[in-house]
């Protein structure tokens, strides 16, 4: 079984992290506020911020920023939990990428509303450096190529999947969720994403994929191995 690196797993299976950008107001002091992201197809962060925040005026003066996640755990000690770092260059997403902005309606449906009415912006956090810790003695530094995957499907074979999956397979969805109500929105190389009643759940392959084959089989061998 191919081993997945730590630091992307974490990174997929949370929605939310602390986004902290250069302050205008109190010059060269760091600035930190909460934000949902959605990962795009080389697993960069991007997230969806309005003009009038002050993390966007932030970074519309200094693109600086770095987004730290913290994985959920029910242990009250912050400490033992796992964190990922993604120091990063924010840059706007070109109006015209709509495969980002349909994948991060897909994770944040009510985001939606925001379209056209109060001039949010997508931006994408192009990684610099990646920090990861893990608990006692996983504490690394990546380089970007070594936190990035691509995902093997395009925006349309992407589509295919979750229509096929959402349309005639819920049962296994629903199942995955421990029989919760369950709709899948995305896939990638090492897992694919469910939002149920309680949010998102990320569900990791056994191993990578390449291909529709190899996700088709890994979606067989799910559906074989849960109750």
């Amino acid at each position: 079984m191919e081993k997945q690196n730590p630091a992307r797993s974490l990174a997929l299976a949370e929605s939310f992290g602390v986004l902290s950008t250069i302050s205008l107001d109190l010059a060269g002091y760091p600035f930190g506020s909460v934000t949902p992201y959605c990962m795009d197809r080389m697993c960069r962060p991007t997230i969806y911020i309005s003009p009038i925040a002050q993390h966007t005026k932030n970074i519309v003066a200094d693109s600086r920023v770095s987004l730290t996640v913290i994985e959920r755990t029910e242990s009250d000690d912050v400490q033992a939990q796992g964190r990922v770092t993604c120091i990063a260059n924010a840059s706007e997403v070109p109006a015209g990428d709509h495969d980002v902005r349909e994948r991060y309606f897909r994770y944040f449906p009510s985001a939606r509303q925001y379209e056209g009415t109060h001039a949010f912006e997508f931006f994408r956090l192009e990684l610099v450096r990646v920090r990861f810790i893990g608990g006692f003695g996983q504490i690394f530094w990546m380089k970007p190529e070594e936190f990035m995957m691509a995902n093997p499907f395009s925006p349309a074979e992407e589509g295919r999947i979750i229509q096929h999956m959402n349309q005639d397979h819920s049962d296994v969805l629903r199942r995955s969720l421990g029989g919760a109500a369950a709709e899948m929105v995305g896939i990638d190389a090492e897992g694919f994403d469910v939002l149920g009643s309680n949010g998102k759940v990320r569900i990791g392959f056994a191993s990578p994929v390449k291909n529709l084959e190899e996700a088709r089989r890994a979606f067989v061998d799910l559906a074989r191995r849960l109750p």
